[in-house]
């Protein structure tokens, strides 16, 4: 099976190929779209004016959509004319919406394709740049003569930065960042495009972009064909032999042993010896009664003590 075939085969993939290849994702030709628009501005007109009326906003701050939720989501049966009027546009506005939208369903997919490998599945992405093109079908102004492609596109990428900005990497990243990131993944993957001369601020920018949006790993995650082994296996100190343990604390009980009492007690209330809490100079000062200065020599007194008896590595495995 070649490695174009098992990319396909994906459930990503499969559900994205299902969906460009629905029947009412073809494209529509500029006077089939036109139409569809100025239904589309017909109905929110009339959409708009029914919220007025009901009070629920000036026209400016008009929220179609979510007028026409509140108005599909009634169960019980239009109690009017009015109100089964208003049901029966709010149904045309998202049928005319839908089929928009479905129209221009691979613009989502050509967008989306950059942003792919920065941590959101292909189909999550086809998903965000589809709600930023319905956000710009609800935007757009009839008025305006160009097509609804080069209207929408702004919004499925600001959907597209978004998503990827909120839930794709440890760290926030602003648009800036973000187009940069793109900028260098393009080169990286050996686009077209000539490579781009950057500054040295820019290049050190670029590296802490990529450093801060490195995936992370599970320390769960397999290791190796057979999933035997684990990242935390290998991360993770050898369990110390019992016999070495026995052997180490005898030689540490050995040492201390030729402490004076004072010493011992010291070194103890310091470092936490014999499993006890470590404390701080202050802390052990308050505790015995002394001064904090002699504390600390009493303590460089008895570590002078114990390197004259052991050399330094071993030393430095008992501290």
């Amino acid at each position: 099976m070649t490695a174009e075939r098992k990319k396909t085969d994906r459930p990503d993939a499969l559900s994205t190929s299902v969906l460009l290849n629905r029947s009412d994702a073809r494209v529509l030709t500029p006077e089939e779209e036109r139409r569809l628009l100025e239904e589309l501005h017909g109905h929110r007109r009339a959409l708009a004016a029914a919220a007025t009326e009901a009070g629920l906003g000036a026209d400016a701050e008009f929220d179609v959509q979510e007028f026409v939720r509140s108005v599909l989501a009634a169960e019980e049966p239009p109690t009017s004319d009015e109100e089964a009027v208003l049901r029966s546009v709010a149904h045309a506005y998202n049928a005319a919406r839908t089929r928009l939208a479905m129209a221009n369903v691979r613009l989502v997919a050509h967008v989306a394709r950059r942003y792919q490998d920065r941590g959101l599945s292909p189909s999550d992405l086809l998903q965000e740049g589809f709600c930023g093109l319905l956000t710009g079908i609800d935007r757009y102004d009839v008025a305006n003569k160009t097509r609804l492609a080069s209207y929408a596109v702004w919004w499925i990428r600001q959907a597209l930065q978004r998503a990827v900005a909120a839930g794709a990497y440890p760290v926030r990243l602003n648009p800036r960042h973000l187009q940069k990131l793109a900028e260098a993944s393009h080169e990286a993957e050996g686009a077209t495009q000539p490579k781009r001369v950057r500054s040295a601020s820019s290049e050190a920018t670029l590296r802490r972009i990529l450093a801060a949006t490195r995936p992370a790993l599970s320390l769960d995650a397999p290791l190796g064909d057979d999933g035997g082994t684990r990242l935390v296996d290998t991360l993770s100190s050898p369990v110390a032999d019992d016999a070495d343990e026995v052997d180490r604390e005898d030689r540490l009980a050995a040492l201390i042993g030729l402490l004076k009492p004072r010493e011992r007690v010291v070194l103890q209330l310091r470092f936490g010896l014999g499993g006890g809490e470590s404390h701080s100079l202050s802390e052990v000062s308050r505790r015995l009664d002394v001064s904090k200065e002699r504390i600390r020599q009493i303590q460089e007194a008895a570590l002078a003590k114990l390197r004259a008896h052991v050399d330094k590595p071993t030393f430095c495995e008992i501290r």
